[in-house]
């Protein structure tokens, strides 16, 4: 196990920053877990960007400029859905 995420590192960051991310959209705010969450993804595109693909574990998907694409884009779109939505109510 313990190579197992030395291995995987990236990716596991990207998810437990996810799990965050979830955890406040559910106990906290959903604009503010939204903004992280889209963070995280933008994460994983620095990552994929400055790690070589023998480095970069499960984030390498597919060819580098196809991961590339879709994560920034991904995360771009999110970031503004997510300063879009209006501030609910309390």
């Amino acid at each position: 196990m313990k190579n197992f995420a030395r291995k995987q590192w990236p990716i596991l960051m990207v998810y437990s920053g996810i799990l965050i991310a979830l955890a406040v959209v559910i106990f906290v705010d959903f604009r503010s877990g939204a903004i992280l969450l889209s963070l995280n993804v933008l994460l994983a595109f620095l990552l994929r960007l400055r790690l070589p693909d023998s480095k970069a574990g499960w984030l390498r998907i597919r060819r580098r400029r196809i991961d590339l694409t879709v994560l920034a884009t991904l995360g771009i779109l999110l970031l503004i859905l997510a300063l879009v939505v209006p501030q609910g109510s309390k």
